[in-house]
């Protein structure tokens, strides 16, 4: 289980590289990503290995090889890239994972809670389609 507000590089370097594929629109060689992307082909490699044991892309050797969406764009949301590279995404309760609050309750409860539902709300409900719509 990882904290709910957590957003690692190898989230990050997901959820980029397969909105690289969909803005291009064809599969799409990690070296060629790392480029665009000013990152490790080294990482960027493990991460959509990941992405590939998940189902969400498919890998293609040869000379015309790389990663493709193994689903329409619209079926993919950004929920299941971030919960196939950090696992479960779970509430926070406390930012500090106290067992005991020092407060009684968290004085940043409300707000803390606000913001998670949010982020679930934005994940849950963005596709990879999106990216599309915003050319």
């Amino acid at each position: 289980m990882h904290h709910f507000l957590r957003l690692s590089e190898a989230t990050s370097l997901g959820l980029h590289g397969m909105a690289l594929i969909v803005h291009r629109g064809e599969r799409v060689s990690v070296k060629e990503m790392a480029e665009l992307l000013g990152v490790s082909e080294a990482h960027l490699a493990k991460v959509f290995q990941q992405l590939v044991k998940k189902g969400l892309v498919r890998s293609r050797r040869g000379p015309r090889g790389g990663f493709e969406l193994a689903r329409n764009p619209e079926a993919i949301s950004f929920l299941e890239i971030y919960e196939a590279l950090e696992g479960s995404l779970e509430p926070q309760r406390c930012l500090l994972n106290c067992q005991d609050c020092p407060f009684g309750e968290c004085f940043l409860g409300e707000p803390l809670q606000k913001m998670q539902e949010e982020f679930a709300s934005f994940l849950r409900e963005t596709t990879l389609d999106t990216i599309r719509e915003k050319e």
